[in-house]
């Protein structure tokens, strides 16, 4: 039993983080739009109703099936630090909040890039709903009341984000209309000049001022630079399907090369939920966390090819790694020489979206570009400021993201789109997800709702509170320090998914643990 029904749709299904963003989506399909059109539709809807997951003032990733031309594409839409700012400038650490720990946003352009190469209604009809929410306003869930609650400290600082949050000298409550004019009219400049209204119009003069007057540093000639990047998207065969993973700078890598370990270690004749099968998982994630912390940074700066990772050879030697205790800490292989929210769409001519995008933190930095409605993110803090690190701050460069999605392909055709937010336990969510689903078969629902894991350090092994206690106790005999935490602990993030039947059918799950919802016709 789950706690919903798997959707289930022959014509388009949109799984979203918002209820409101699925059923634009849905409309944008109904419309004749792509799932590209619905995508975006949705993921804009979800940067008005959910600012503490996201902002037009944050990143975006996704992978794209044309069903068409039968392949996948990669979208890199993350900015880069500030030109002006380098290590030095964070001697004593980073702050907790502020405009200074922005880099440049890169969802407009994302949107921008994927309806110019897959959609049909265009940037105006996209962006419609969501100006409309903007505008008119929408009602506060109990979810974004609790979110503004928990951070209102922090937003109480900004008097712009104070403003916009509080507008009736309080925080909004669970069922007010809340309305964001200036963001309305921000994304009714992109609507009508496009995105180069966000990195090169007027928008762009204003957004750089505003930024300035709250003491951050992106310039003119940072927004002008931007580019959304193509990268090969990265692949791994698993149990016969091919899993495509976000390359560099996401971190989708990590999935990758925790399925590559385990296609030798025979996940699926293991007890679903049982100490040994998620005991080898755990030992699997460590290792590739390991490596991501060893080599990982962006590679137009560092040479990280991710690929190398991948590599049959060096998987060998890294599923030697995983061993029958809990390891305190892992090492990285050796090279040979040489808040955030998440949606997938399918349409009904086979072309599928898997989406994410964010504003890292909790309201990003808690700081909105005065006369812009614009929520920035607080990505900088993805940098290590240990200079020998290959993902360390420096100019013009991209942090390392926990941003991924994932697309499975069954020969030529999708069969699996997936993903999830919740920072570090993105990848560790979705290799559960990949298991689940692939390994054990089950139905996508049922798979999200599964009882989940999280690991972060050390030998602690979060569970939630119903996995079986003598599961728990299997695993502290195998050297796990279990920590058990909620029944449904938003910090394994709140997935979303879809299945493709061999009939065409569309099934569409979504996660509990969150307000996300799937609908299709």
């Amino acid at each position: 039993m789950t706690t919903r029904p798997t959707v289930r749709a022959a014509n388009g299904l949109v799984a979203s983080g918002h209820h409101l963003a699925t059923a634009a989506g849905l409309a944008a399909l109904r419309d004749g739009g792509s799932a590209a059109d619905a995508a975006v539709t949705a993921a804009a809807v979800c940067a008005v109703v959910l600012p503490q997951r996201t902002s037009i003032g944050g990143d975006l990733f996704a992978l794209v099936y044309d069903a068409r031309a039968r392949e996948v594409s990669a979208y890199n839409a993350s900015g880069a630090a500030p030109r002006s700012l380098a290590l030095d400038r964070f001697v004593a650490g980073y702050p907790e909040q502020g405009a200074i720990v922005a880099t440049v946003p890169g969802v407009i352009g994302g949107w921008a890039e994927l309806l110019a190469d897959h959609g049909r209604l265009g940037l105006e009809r996209a962006l419609a709903p969501a100006i409309a929410y903007a505008e008119d306003g929408f009602p506060v869930s109990d979810r974004l009341a609790e979110s503004i609650a928990d951070d209102s400290e922090r937003l109480g600082r900004d008097d712009e984000a104070a403003r916009i949050f509080g507008p009736r000298g309080r925080w909004p409550r669970v069922g007010e209309l809340f309305q964001q004019p200036d963001l309305a009219a921000s994304l009714q400049a992109i609507a009508s000049e496009g995105a180069d209204a966000f990195y090169r119009g007027d928008l762009a003069e204003r957004f750089v001022r505003g930024v300035a007057t709250a003491g951050g540093a992106i310039a003119r000639e940072d927004l002008a630079a931007f580019r959304v990047d193509r990268p090969d998207p990265l692949a791994v065969e698993y149990r016969g399907l091919r899993v495509f993973g976000q390359p560099p700078v996401s971190q989708g890598h990590i999935l990758l090369e925790e399925l590559a370990i385990a296609e030798g270690l025979g996940l699926g004749g293991y007890e679903w939920g049982g100490a040994d099968l998620v005991h080898l998982m755990v030992e699997t994630k460590k290792a590739a966390f390991a490596d991501r912390d060893a080599h990982a940074g962006d590679p137009a700066l560092t040479g990280f090819d991710a690929a190398r990772l991948l590599d049959p050879e060096y998987i060998a030697a890294r599923r030697r790694a995983v061993t029958a205790k809990a390891a305190d800490r892992v090492e990285a292989g050796a090279f040979a020489a040489a808040d955030t929210t998440y949606l997938a769409v399918v349409d009904r001519d086979g072309n599928a979206v898997s989406l994410i995008e964010s504003v890292f933190s909790a309201f990003g930095s808690a700081c909105v570009v005065p006369g812009t409605g614009i929520l920035l993110n607080n990505r900088l803090i993805g940098f290590s400021l240990d200079p020998r690190s290959p993902n360390a701050l420096a100019p013009g460069k991209r942090p390392v993201h926990t941003l991924n999605t994932v697309l499975a392909l069954d020969g030529s055709t999708p069969r699996y789109l997936f993903g999830t937010p919740g920072r570090h336990a993105q990848v560790q969510t979705n290799f559960q997800l990949a298991v689940a689903l692939i390994d054990h078969g089950m139905d996508v629902q049922r798979a999200i709702e599964e009882p989940r894991w999280y690991h972060e350090s050390g030998r602690v092994l979060q569970m939630e509170r119903r996995f079986p206690e003598a599961v728990r106790k299997a695993l502290a005999g195998k050297g796990h320090e279990v920590a058990v935490v909620d029944d449904w602990a938003e910090v394994t993030g709140g997935a979303q998914a879809i299945a493709i039947e061999q009939n065409g059918v569309f099934s569409g799950g979504a996660d509990p643990r969150r307000e996300g919802y799937a609908a299709g016709y």
